[in-house]
């Protein structure tokens, strides 16, 4: 899939409109829609990196589509949540998490 596509079903997918987008991330409208037309121009690194950031999936997602990618997608709404958690609970998290992947892997 082209980037193109993929930029369009992930702003489907996470019910965002072009115009949203572009307000969140501060490049104008016209320069998103050149990106997602019959242009199918690639955005230059920084707003790509702007873009994948404000929809919570890798710059490679966006680029190829990769199913492996899919597991990012998944997990970086999560990672958004828990960085804006206090380092006490982040530390005590880290501590379960390990013990279940103690568990997983050793057993």
């Amino acid at each position: 899939m082209s980037f193109k596509n993929n930029l369009k079903n992930e702003l489907n997918y996470q019910d965002i409109q072009l115009k949203q987008l572009s307000e969140r991330i501060g490049v104008s409208y016209s320069t998103l829609l050149c990106y997602v037309d019959h242009r199918e121009c690639l955005p230059k690194m920084d707003i790509g990196y702007k873009i994948a950031k404000e929809l919570n999936v890798t710059m490679e997602y966006l680029l190829t589509g990769n199913p492996e990618d899919i597991y990012m997608k998944s997990t970086l709404p999560i990672y958004k949540e828990l960085i804006k958690l206090p380092p006490s609970i982040i530390k005590s998290l880290a501590t379960i998490i390990h013990s279940f992947y103690e568990l997983y892997y050793k057993s």
